[in-house]
């Protein structure tokens, strides 16, 4: 009877090495070799939209505004998100050549990472903006994100009443 436990024994050792093996060559093969897991983490990240708060106006005793909130617009990157940008198209809409496209590009992944977005164009004008929001399907990886600017109608105290 000890000899039939003893080969039982020796079977479900068997057996445990041979599930240990399978389940460990599955996480090897999936956290390696696969990409399909990595492929879905990128395409559910989160992108995270930077609301900028308005600032309150100031008026003066006759009830004008020394300063006010005008809405400005930035051209927002991701790096590893802007593969197959027609960057003819783009730079012919911002008025830059492709060397310089490439200059800011490295410059931000330089600051950045490639997976941060980062402002590319800041303070774009209402004409750039309506061009940029025409033809935002040909530049993935870019997004306009609009801000609060102030500006000072009679261009005075802008030391004393912040920038």
């Amino acid at each position: 009877m000890s000899v039939f436990n003893q080969s039982r024994g020796r079977i479900i050792q068997i057996i445990i090495g041979v599930v240990f093996i399978v389940i460990t060559a599955q996480l090897i093969n999936l956290q390696i070799f696969s990409s399909q897991y990595k492929l879905a983490a990128e395409n559910n990240a989160i992108y995270r939209k930077i609301i900028y708060p308005d600032r309150g106006i100031i008026f003066d005793r006759k009830k004008r505004a020394l300063l006010e909130n005008t809405i400005s617009f930035d051209l927002i990157v991701t790096p590893s998100e802007s593969k197959g940008t027609d960057t003819a198209s783009l730079c012919a809409i911002l008025g830059i050549d492709t060397a310089e496209y490439k200059k800011r590009m490295l410059d931000l992944i330089f600051k950045n990472t490639r997976v941060r977005p980062s402002v590319f164009e800041p303070l774009l004008s209402a004409e750039l903006y309506a061009k940029l929001t025409e033809n935002m399907y040909k530049f993935p990886g870019f997004v306009l994100s609009e801000r609060s600017v102030r500006t000072y109608p009679f261009n005075t105290a802008a030391q004393l009443l912040g920038y």
